[in-house]
Order: structure tokens, then sequence, then C-alpha cells
């Protein structure tokens, strides 16, 4: 299954530009479910360095994308 999920409010609390913090588990079973087989695609309004700064924060966490938007 392909699977898309938005940065700001459900990766991490809602403080755009800024990068909130982490919501409990959402890291954690993003995870689990590429694990099991399943594509995680990035979809965020971010764009430029605030989403390179969004898709860097998940990379440190273990969490990459299958995919980002581009715009």
């Amino acid at each position: 299954m392909t699977i898309a999920v938005d940065f700001d409010g459900t990766i991490v609390e809602h403080e755009y530009p800024e990068i909130g913090k982490e919501l409990p588990f959402a890291i954690e079973t993003l995870k689990l479910l590429q694990k099991e087989g399943h594509q995680i695609i990035l979809f965020t309004s971010r764009e430029g360095k605030l989403l390179d700064d969004a898709v860097e924060f998940c990379r440190q966490k273990g969490l990459e994308f299958y995919a980002v938007n581009c715009n």
C-alpha cells in the first residue's frame, strides 16, 4: 500500500514554518509500516529549504520516504 502523510500536524506539532515537536509514535509507526512493506510518501505544502529541513528531520530519526512531493 502507498501511504501519503503530511508533515506539520501529522509527524510533528504544527509550528510552521518552524519544525514542531515530534508527535508521539508518529515516526515509529511510519517506520513500522515501511518494515511491513508499505511505501510512505511525504505530502506537504513545505517547499525549498523548509521541505529539505523536514525531510532531513525525518532522515535523522531513521525515516526515509519512498517519495516526496515536489510542489
